[in-house]
C-alpha cells in the first residue's frame, strides 16, 4: 500500500486536536479529511496504529491490527506527539516537498527522518554551535 503523504501529516494533526476523554472514528476523521479516500484514511491510520503513533479503542481483538471505519482513535501516543513535532511547522514540511522531487514517493518514516535532520541544523545553527557538534535528537 502506497501512503499519501500529506494526508499522514493531516492525520496526525487531526488527531492531536481530539479532546481529553473524546474519541473520534476512522470515518468521522475522513469526512474531515473529505479530500481523501476512507481507503487511504483507513491505510494510514492502520500503519499509524501498528507503529505506535496513535491509540485505538474499540478493537476487535488485540492482536487485530487492521483498523476499521468505526474504529475510534483517543489520541497520539508520545512517539506520535514527538513525530508530529517534527513536520507540524509548514516551513520545514514545504522544505521537503520543494527539495524532494519524489516526494510523493518517499516513506512518510523517511520524511520524518528527514525533518528531524532539518530541525537539528537549524537548532545548532540558532545556537551557533559548530558543525562537528551537531546535536542529535533521535525522537523515537
Amino acid at each position: 500500500m502506497k501512503i499519501n503523504n500529506e494526508c499522514a501529516r493531516k492525520v496526525l494533526i487531526e488527531v492531536e486536536n481530539i479532546s481529553y476523554g473524546e474519541t473520534l472514528s476512522v470515518a468521522k476523521l475522513q469526512e474531515r479529511l473529505s479530500e481523501y479516500s476512507i481507503e487511504t484514511v483507513l491505510d494510514i491510520v492502520t500503519i499509524f496504529n501498528r507503529e505506535r503513533y496513535l491509540n485505538i479503542v474499540d478493537k476487535l481483538s488485540y492482536d487485530n491490527t487492521d483498523v476499521l471505519r468505526d474504529h475510534k482513535i483517543k489520541c497520539l501516543t508520545e512517539k506520535g506527539y514527538k513525530t508530529l513535532d517534527l513536520i507540524r511547522n509548514d516551513d520545514v514540511w514545504n522544505l521537503l516537498k520543494e527539495k524532494l522531487k519524489n516526494f510523493e514517493n518517499i516513506s512518510i518514516f523517511s520524511l520524518f527522518d528527514m525533518a528531524n535532520k532539518i530541525i537539528n541544523v537549524q537548532n545548532n545553527k540558532l545556537f551557533n554551535l559548530p558543525e562537528d557538534m551537531f546535536l542529535d535528537n533521535i525522537r523515537w
